[in-house]
């Protein structure tokens, strides 16, 4: 019973967030969302000091990235008090905060990291080289995909350059990108890792050869694998 009740209270949380800043349920949430009646919020401060007195600390995390992720738009931050008011009801360690919140941020940079066509269809191959690592790519997969590729024929000339090139020809390309467009790949590719629920040891050695090609540090790497989990990890409410 206490599981449905969080799941609800999150759920409640996440609604009012996305509707005052113009936002859907975001992918990765629909399928615990569907079929759910839930009430109108009573205020979005109210419900987060309740989350922090009932939540536990890995869900109060979940709920902290989410709704960070709902706080962005047009890659920039809609509510910063928000955050604030998020970061002190749901008991969130400063430092925690700026991890998750950086990972979640980095995810909106692609429009200004990526410019040139060549750019773009290299970080398209990534992104589906990693969906599929495991050999299959899901629904989930292909949407986040055409999410962040605004341009088909970007998506077309990836798909290609994926088909092409193994995993440690992609990753030597890859190298070639500036610091901040290896961020913001990483950020993406370890999305897609965590966004249909498994995590498997084919999507790793890809992300480990990805980072390792492209010289990630492994203070960014550590950064960018606790926020965007924090944020995909949505099992914490059964």
């Amino acid at each position: 019973m206490a599981d449905t009740v969080n799941l609800e209270l999150f759920l409640k949380v996440i609604k009012a967030v996305a509707k005052q800043n113009g936002h859907l349920i975001p992918p990765h949430l629909t399928p615990i969302a569907e079929g759910r009646a839930l009430p109108e919020s009573g205020g979005i401060q109210a419900d987060l000091n309740h989350a922090g007195q009932i939540l536990s600390d890995t869900q109060c995390a979940c709920l902290f990235a989410n709704v960070a992720n709902l706080n962005f738009k047009d890659g920039r931050i809609q509510n910063r008090e928000l955050l604030r008011d998020a970061e002190d009801a749901l008991r969130i360690d400063s430092r925690d905060a700026r991890d998750v919140l950086e990972a979640v941020e980095t995810r909106f940079t692609t429009q200004q990291s990526f410019r040139r066509d060549n750019d773009w269809i290299l970080f398209c191959a990534g992104l589906i080289a990693m969906a599929k690592a495991d050999g299959v790519l899901v629904d989930k997969e292909q949407q986040y995909i055409q999410r962040f590729i605004p341009e088909l024929k970007h998506l077309e000339a990836g798909q290609k350059m994926a088909a092409e090139k193994s995993p440690n020809d992609l990753g030597e390309a890859l190298a070639k990108f500036t610091g901040r467009q290896r961020r913001c790949l990483a950020t993406h590719v370890t999305a897609i890792m965590f966004i249909d629920g498994e995590w498997k040891g084919s999507e790793q050695e890809f992300l480990e050869i990805a980072e390792r090609r492209m010289k990630m540090v492994q203070f960014d790497k550590e950064r960018i694998m606790k926020g965007i989990f924090t944020l995909f990890n949505v099992s914490v409410f059964g």
